[in-house]
């Protein structure tokens, strides 16, 4: 039974050697949380676990509704690092957040956006700061228009010398619920974690280097069995004809989805805009 995971060292788990050939893990336990970091480094490596080349670093720690400003500080200033040190040079960012902001579990990149400094309407802007422009991309169903449509669009107008997309995650564990920031260079397919996979949204599609960043906010029913009860038959057919569309979240979503987006937007804010305290990002957002 394969469960949809969205999240490499879940894909690693569940690989026949640990790790693969041509697959790079480094881990490092930090005071408030766990850092993963996977690089895929050639082709054998990315057939193996069946995702692109490229670098998937993982952050792991309590749930995110109820982690304090200490834990708030070092994951988004861990993140924000990782983030710089991919952006590289660039001064023009793009940023989209994929979701439906009504559906809270889907809601992740819509708050996430709205705590961004958007900075391409100021000039001059400060020193450090990078030209950033944000929006939350509608879904397909509402709109009519693909999030990677949409992504093709900004980019041959407003011409981004980077994108960074933020979206909601799907887990296989239940105990990574709503406490995981993954974050990748290999951009994404939206709704592949829930078996909706849209268009791909990547530096093979947008012509540019395209980051992915976002937490898991479900959990596939049969992973939530396989937790609980250790098995997933006799179960599984009770769930009939739904035992391959139904997830679980947890009740305080509303608090995850608002506390997740508010860590990636300011870890995003410090990588942006020179380092920024997070007192200061707070004097720029209200």
């Amino acid at each position: 039974m394969k469960i949809p995971s969205d999240l490499m060292i879940e894909q690693l788990e569940m690989a026949e050697s640990a790790p693969p050939r041509g697959i790079r893990s480094e881990v490092q336990e930090l005071r408030y949380c766990t850092l993963t970091e996977v690089t895929v480094e050639d082709d054998e490596g990315a057939a193996a676990i069946g995702r692109e080349r490229g670098r998937y670093i993982t952050v792991e720690t309590e749930k995110s509704y109820e982690i304090g400003e200490p834990a708030f500080e070092e994951i988004a200033g861990l993140l924000a690092g990782r983030l710089k040190e991919m952006l590289g040079p660039c001064r023009r960012v793009l940023v989209l957040g994929i979701g439906n902001p009504n559906i809270t579990p889907d809601s992740l990149g819509s708050k996430a956006v709205e705590r961004l400094m958007v900075t391409r309407p100021m000039h001059p802007r400060p020193e450090g700061f990078k030209e950033v422009g944000a929006l939350a991309t509608p879904v397909f169903g509402v709109s009519g228009i693909e999030s990677a449509e949409l992504a093709e669009g900004l980019v041959r107008v407003l011409q981004p010398e980077a994108v960074v997309l933020i979206d909601a995650m799907a887990t296989s564990r239940l105990e990574r619920l709503c406490k995981t920031i993954q974050l990748a260079d290999t951009g994404l397919t939206p709704g592949g974690g829930v078996d909706n996979a849209r268009r791909e949204i990547s530096k093979k599609t947008l012509g540019v280097p395209v980051l992915s960043i976002g937490m898991p906010t479900v959990v596939d029913c049969r992973a939530l069995l396989r937790h609980v009860a250790e098995e997933w038959e006799p179960y599984g057919e009770k769930l009939h004809p739904y035992e391959e569309s139904l997830i679980a979240v947890p009740r305080q979503m509303e608090l995850a989805t608002d506390v997740g987006a508010k860590i990636i937007a300011f870890a995003l804010n410090k990588a942006l805009h020179g380092g920024l305290p997070t007192e200061e990002i707070l004097k720029y957002l209200y």
